[in-house]
């Protein structure tokens, strides 16, 4: 386009392509094209365009396409009509660019809040999803033929109040059939009323820790732990105080030493992330004592507990506490599917009341699409079935790369003795730390294309431990032997076995299976 002709020239759009399988319609196309001119100041104001019977003739378009487009013009201001009818660019205020010049504008990066750019600074490689992704469920065998039944019947017939809003504590049918299930898979006493509805363990505990905590408040949090609480702990503006785990769990005398004014604690007692350790009865007793004494909330996740493939199932912290401390934090994420979205918190009735109100304010409640028909897939008994046969499932893949590891990295890794949830730890030994840390074997095997997450990534502090967390929920046992062979031949010592062993490894874990 000739940016020199003068404002009284009348122009034509001869030339402008028209895509007519878009499925944009033509008149927007034209309007774009005359839009995008204008700013860029191809056509300065003044400039007359031919007649629309011209432009048509042109475009090969009908006229009244052409007038929809000036029309469209003509309202948003670009465009104005002559004394004698003619029609020309308007005095729009465009900036001037020199098409020899031009440049691309330079964006000025968003303000954030000291908060965000805190939350932004966490390092953290996830690998989802993968086969060693941990917490990642095997949704292969899941009854899907059940779910979406009892979705129709949930949304064919509903009741009005359903469709129109929920109360922000959660459907009471789902409510009921949550606390039946605590009682019976976890042994945890509540009643509905004492249950709350959530969207998840990370949307719980960004309300609960809003609610509790003021900016600059101290949180203990495990040391290594979950990165992802700390990912909402961090946006509400909490001090973050690591406090190191042992064999029994949290040192709970260490947290009082580094922050005895600390308003919440943040545990995972059953399970410890990413260790795997269960918090002995002893320790657990002398943190809802100092809880109790010093008015501090205790916010237990107990993600993964219903998976316990050894021993008896281990009781929560929850039903230790006689003084309604405890938060309990539960998901249906891990049983069921992550993008149901839907999980579930027990606190006391006071706890909840406040909860409840304040969540009406800010987020209303959790969607409702799903809750009917979860409260008929549990009521049912589809969901304890289904509980059970993934155990059994989780239970053969985890001895699978239980197997394969001692057999193909002995020199190497040791792993934990976690026997509950998704995923284990795999220590490095003190020669394997000597060639290389965790962050560098990861790096290296995700060349490979294999996403494993360093232990050391876990840590606030400087690490004090190496290793690799394998999730196993989506690992084949088939899969187990091969994936390590090739993780060995990567990064182990270089005594990784032949083919044959490898091959004689997989038949046995598969039959053992």
């Amino acid at each position: 386009m000739d940016n020199s002709r003068q404002p009284h020239q009348r122009v034509s759009l001869a030339g402008m392509h028209i895509d007519r399988t878009s499925a944009m319609p033509l008149h927007l196309q034209i309007a774009a094209h005359i839009r995008g001119c204008i700013l860029r100041g191809a056509f300065p104001a003044g400039t007359q365009f031919l007649g629309s019977r011209e432009i048509a003739r042109e475009l090969g378009c009908s006229r009244t396409v052409v007038l929809t487009a000036w029309d469209l013009l003509y309202a948003e201001g670009y465009l104005e009509s002559t004394p004698r009818g003619s029609v020309m660019v308007a005095s729009v205020a465009t900036p001037h660019v020199e098409p020899s010049s031009a440049k691309l504008p330079t964006a000025k990066p968003a303000h954030m809040s000291e908060r965000w750019r805190s939350l932004l600074a966490f390092d953290y490689e996830t690998n989802w999803p993968s086969e060693f992704s941990p917490g990642a469920p095997d949704i292969s065998s899941f009854p899907f033929k059940d779910w979406s039944r009892l979705l129709r019947q949930s949304w064919q017939n509903p009741r009005e109040q359903e469709c129109l809003d929920l109360p922000s504590e959660g459907h009471p049918r789902l409510r009921s059939e949550i606390a039946n299930f605590l009682g019976s898979v976890r042994g945890l006493v509540c009643s509905p009323e004492e249950v709350v509805v959530t969207s998840g363990t990370s949307g719980a505990l960004d309300f609960c820790a809003r609610m509790i905590l003021d900016p600059g408040d101290e949180v203990w949090v495990e040391e290594p732990g979950f990165i992802e609480a700390r990912f909402a702990l961090t946006a509400t503006g909490a001090k973050l105080v690591p406090v190191p785990v042992d064999d029994k769990g949290l040192v709970v005398s260490e947290g009082i030493r580094r922050a005895p004014g600390a308003r919440l604690i943040v545990v995972t007692p059953s399970h410890q992330y990413p260790l795997g350790i269960s918090m002995g009865l002893e320790r657990r007793l002398e943190l809802l004592d100092w809880a109790d004494r010093n008015d501090v909330w205790v916010i237990e996740d107990d993600y993964n507990s219903e998976f316990r493939h050894q021993d008896s199932m281990i009781a929560s912290l929850r039903s230790l506490d006689r003084e309604g401390r405890v938060i309990y934090f539960g998901t249906f994420s891990k049983i069921m599917m992550p993008n149901l979205r839907l999980g579930y918190m027990v606190a006391n009735r006071h706890f909840i009341d406040g909860f409840s109100k304040g969540r009406a304010r800010i987020d209303v409640h959790t969607s409702g699409i799903g809750q009917l028909a979860l409260a008929e897939f549990m009521r049912e008994g589809h969901l304890l079935r289904h509980l059970r046969g993934m155990r059994r499932l989780y239970a053969s893949r985890r001895k699978a790369l239980i197997d394969a590891i001692a057999a193909l990295m002995p020199d190497d890794l040791t792993v934990s003795s976690a026997v509950t949830g998704l995923h284990l730890v795999a220590l490095f030994t003190d020669a394997m730390q000597a060639r290389m840390s965790d962050r560098e074997a990861a790096a290296i095997l995700k060349q490979a294309g294999i996403h494993v997450q360093p232990l050391s990534q876990n840590f606030l502090e400087a690490p004090t431990r190496q290793g690799l967390v394998f999730g196993y929920g989506r690992l084949h046992v088939e899969d187990a032997a091969p994936l390590l062979a090739r993780i060995a031949a990567c990064i182990g010592s270089g005594n990784a076995p032949s083919d044959v062993a490898i091959s004689s490894l997989t038949v046995r874990t598969i039959k053992r299976s």
